[in-house]
């Protein structure tokens, strides 16, 4: 295994959305395929690109047909080319029971290619779906059972692999507080004692292309949207907690260190 981090570099956030149904068979006869059609399914679609994780998609589920075939709310990706596409990420506001699939098509309408990543018990925050990378311009994130509830935000894109070693972390978890100052300058503070961790991650050897991930990284999050640092064991919901500086150690080759700040 490996230190990774998942974040949006696909561009699912400018991507072109459109709800729909995938529904199985052919005349509606269950055979397996599924076949996407153009309709008003979904309420409040918009919200899985808009970085808010506060609000979510709803009208979203999965019934079955008079024959009994598959009929799956789902939502289309345009992405407007074909991406490399290797996990999915879906920030819950609330934990969820219920099961999503990935497809993906090179055109609009019509038969799908599943990916076999059906699964459920989704936990609040980020949670990261990986699967064997394809690469097509259309993706498609379908409910499979009951009513998927608490989806507040969606992004596609490929895991990016951290060339790390378990001595280059420290892990903190300092206490927070902020000073402010009132409207007669009396100044004040306030202490948060969340035990939010933080890691400083140091990378000694990063080549030309990831260093060009993480700046897009820098350039796209900032310290404002939150993202998924894999530590080998568990998922952690992060932001950066400061601006990556580099090293150039030999030609195309660089250090950093990566600090990363876990999000309520």
């Amino acid at each position: 295994m490996a230190h990774k981090l998942y974040f949006d570099n696909v561009g699912t956030s400018s991507a072109t959305l459109n709800d729909g149904i995938l529904i199985e068979g052919v005349d509606e006869a269950p055979n397996g395929v599924m076949s996407f059609f153009d309709a008003a399914t979904l309420t409040n679609e918009a919200r899985v690109i808009d970085r808010n994780t506060t609000l979510d998609v709803t009208s979203w589920g999965s019934t079955s047909g008079d024959n009994g075939e598959l009929r799956n709310d789902a939502l289309q990706f345009d992405f407007g080319a074909s991406k490399a596409i290797d996990f999915v990420a879906l920030f819950f506001n609330a934990a969820e029971s219920d099961s999503i699939r990935v497809s993906h098509d090179d055109a609009s309408t019509g038969a799908v290619t599943l990916l076999s990543n059906q699964t459920a018990n989704f936990t609040t925050k980020w949670n990261v779906r990986s699967f064997t990378q394809a690469s097509n311009r259309y993706w498609y994130v379908e409910a499979t059972s009951g009513t998927l509830a608490g989806v507040t935000e969606i992004f596609f894109g490929t895991a990016l692999d951290l060339p790390i070693s378990g001595d280059g972390i420290t892990i903190t978890k300092p206490f927070n507080s902020f000073i402010a100052s009132s409207y007669n300058n009396t100044e004040y503070s306030n202490k948060i004692d969340t035990e939010l961790r933080e890691w400083q991650i140091q990378i000694p050897l990063l080549t030309a292309s990831d260093k060009t991930s993480l700046e897009s990284l820098q350039a796209d999050y900032k310290s404002l949207y939150t993202f998924v640092y894999y530590d080998e064991t568990n998922y952690n919901t992060v932001r950066l907690a400061k601006p990556l500086v580099f090293n150039q150690v030999a030609i195309n080759v660089f250090s950093t260190t990566l600090h990363l700040q876990e999000s309520i």
